[in-house]
């Protein structure tokens, strides 16, 4: 199988990462205006205006695309995935747009090297914007591992999903979608599949 995996969320835990820097960010500015866990984009989760987003992620950019640690096992059950023979696809809809000039067009190399620094193996790499849905078509996959809620529902009206929990996806129940908590179950869904 060709196996597409997200990264914010997916192989990392982007919400406690946004829930942590958005704080942190929110106090160091002086910033009170709620916090939203169930929302997915960290302007919602903390009300930011347009220009405190932007400040936000020209703050804590690299941050994310550094230092960010993976879920656990994620890097071990990719691996294990691949001896079993399916291909993996990383599936990523980061983009350049926050990056300073000096950095500009580099989200990839970023991409490159997280992966390679935390031993996430893999045979391909589609980053940037666009629908996951058609890339998922375009590129064959057989299944997509992912957590934001609209991507989900949109990939899994072509394929299946396994849609890793977390509180913006609560709402989020299909025939074609598997709910899963930790990259174990991830692995033993393979495994039953196998069998």
């Amino acid at each position: 199988m060709r196996i597409g995996v997200d990264i914010d969320g997916v192989l990392n835990d982007i919400g406690q990462w946004h829930y942590s820097c958005g704080f942190k960010f929110c106090i160091d500015n002086h910033i009170k205006r709620g916090f939203h866990p169930n929302e997915y984009m960290i302007e919602k989760q903390f009300e930011l205006t347009d220009i405190e987003n932007y400040k936000f992620w020209r703050e804590y950019i690299f941050d994310l695309m550094v230092s960010i640690p993976t879920r656990p096992y994620a890097g071990n059950i990719l691996k294990l995935l691949k001896e079993m023979g399916h291909e993996i696809v990383i599936l990523t809809a980061r983009d350049n747009r926050y990056l300073t000039n000096q950095y500009a067009n580099t989200m990839n190399f970023y991409v490159e090297e997280w992966l390679h620094k935390n031993n996430i193996i893999y045979d391909e790499i589609i980053a940037g914007p666009g629908k996951k849905r058609d890339k998922c078509l375009k590129h064959n996959l057989d299944i997509m591992i992912e957590d934001k809620a609209s991507n989900v529902l949109e990939i899994s009206e072509v394929i299946p999903v396994l849609c890793f929990d977390a509180p913006y996806n609560l709402n989020v129940s299909r025939d074609n979608v598997t709910r899963v908590y930790s990259w174990y179950q991830v692995y033993q869904y393979f495994l039953d599949k196998s069998e």
